[in-house]
């Protein structure tokens, strides 16, 4: 059985305090909403923020775990559908769900799941075993989601069945509104992913120096140079690629270029699309895009066609618009 973490009164403070601090040199002041997280993060036990996107869920766990990770707390951090892949891949590994979780959570003190959401029953089924056996093992567990716990399943024919889950969500995780009206991606920024701009209208040439017409995994690439790369939307989304050829690009390159983006036909790019804005928003990469169309009418057809567009559509909110004169 694991010990589990309980910090005292002192080092509760020193963790809210040690949060307020990061965010402060970082040009940032906590929202009420990220007061109230911090303040249940830095006490024992499960942790459960929840909130529209761009209220600062994530921005708020990165701070805590710069904070705890200093202290010597062993965190380890993953978007919910990575865990799982991590956790199959392991179980498959060892033979087993007990050598399974052995692997996945050796030395981890603090797990972390980012972008909690639940639409399959099969993966309903699965994570609420994942849960039990978490807090059975006494890891503290700690999830970011843009739903509340019962909004999670949300299709009525499923949510019935999910309802034990939540619950045990409930009834064990501290839950937290990280709300606020104000959608802080929106403020943009001028490094890394908010750096981003959204060029209407313009019309790009092929890249004026470096390597052309080669391959990243299963993504054409117009060129790359250096820490950029320069490619078409539809050999990024159109074509049948995943989550792993997005992470190889933003292992490589921290510069993406996009060219040629309209509103896609069919869900699956759009789903891509979300997926690609997942990966470099976590990776920090500054994506340029030049578009047909404008951000607003990209925005609405991700909101008609996915059932969780408010991440995608916030995530692009931080880019510049500027439009070809």
């Amino acid at each position: 059985m694991r010990r589990r973490l309980r910090p005292g009164v002192r080092s509760r403070r020193r963790i809210v305090d040690g949060i307020g601090q990061v965010a402060s040199e970082s040009g940032m002041r906590l929202t009420d909403g990220q007061s109230a997280a911090a303040e249940a993060l830095a006490c024992d036990g499960p942790v459960y923020l929840c909130g529209p996107p761009g209220r600062g869920k994530t921005q708020v766990v990165d701070w805590f775990v710069g904070v705890v990770t200093a202290t010597g707390t062993a965190v380890r951090r993953r978007h919910v559908h990575e865990f799982f892949a991590d956790l199959h891949a392991a179980i498959d590994r060892s033979g087993g769900w007990r050598g399974g979780l052995d692997a996945v959570l050796r030395g981890v003190d603090v797990l972390c799941l980012d972008e909690f959401a639940v639409h399959d029953p099969a993966d309903g089924v699965f994570l609420d075993r994942v849960l039990r056996a978490l807090i059975s093992r006494e890891i503290r567990v700690i999830v970011t989601s843009n739903r509340t716990p019962a909004e999670q399943m949300p299709n009525p024919l499923f949510h019935a069945g999910f309802e034990p889950t939540i619950a045990f969500i409930e009834d064990v995780f501290t839950i937290v509104d990280v709300g606020g009206a104000h959608d802080l991606r929106a403020d943009g920024g001028t490094t890394g992913f908010r750096g981003g701009r959204w060029m209407v209208g313009a019309t790009l040439g092929p890249p004026p120096v470096g390597t052309r017409g080669v391959h990243c995994r299963a993504v054409r690439l117009l060129g790359r140079d250096a820490g950029t790369v320069w490619m078409e939307f539809a050999a990024l989304c159109d074509a049948p690629t995943a989550a792993a050829d997005y992470l190889k690009l933003a292992e490589r390159f921290d510069h993406w270029v996009i060219v040629g983006l309209d509103v896609p036909d069919g869900v699956d790019p759009l789903a891509r699309w979300a997926t690609v804005l997942d990966v470099a928003h976590d990776a920090d990469v500054r994506i340029d895009v030049w578009a047909s169309c404008e951000r607003d009418d990209l925005a609405s057809a991700l909101t008609r066609a996915l059932p969780d567009a408010g991440r995608a559509v916030s995530r692009m909110n931080a880019w510049r618009i500027s439009r070809e004169s």
